[in-house]
């Protein structure tokens, strides 16, 4: 019970100071995103449960337009991750951040996924692969997303 309150509870600052690239190469932040929720999902080209689930997430992302979700790679090279999403025909913006940056956010496990409230605060952390077509899995992480 203690360790999921230690995972819930990130310092604010870990998560507005966690930064990612786009593809033009400018660097964002989740300050970004104050006032609003957001899903922040961590990935690599190279992680076999990543690579099974990208269809999933990516048809997630075609039925939620309006919802905003981050597809962050840790990959090294932006190459390797533009290739895998064009290759499998992921409809998501190609973003770059590296292993430190996620490790500040206490991700361990690939992939991984957070929601964050509009306050910055983590409401759900996920690890490993999820059904991002299942019914109740999709009515949990909309509700958590609800202001």
């Amino acid at each position: 019970m203690l360790a999921a309150l230690l995972l819930l509870s990130l310092p604010a600052n870990a998560a507005e100071a966690f930064r990612w690239l786009d593809a033009d190469g400018q660097m964002h932040t989740l300050e970004e995103y104050r006032g609003k929720p957001v899903i922040l999902h961590v990935w690599a080209s190279w992680c076999g449960p990543c690579r099974n689930e990208m269809p999933e997430l990516s048809r997630w992302i075609l039925e939620h337009p309006d919802v905003p979700l981050l597809v962050v790679s840790v990959d090294e090279s932006q190459k390797d991750a533009a290739d895998f999403l064009k290759h499998k025909n992921i409809d998501a913006p190609l973003l770059l951040t590296d292993g430190r940056e996620a490790s500040s956010l206490g991700i361990r496990v690939l992939p991984s996924t957070l929601v964050f409230a509009g306050n910055g605060e983590v409401k759900r952390r996920m690890s490993g692969s999820q059904a991002w077509t299942d019914a109740a899995f999709n009515q949990a992480l909309l509700k958590d997303i609800q202001p």
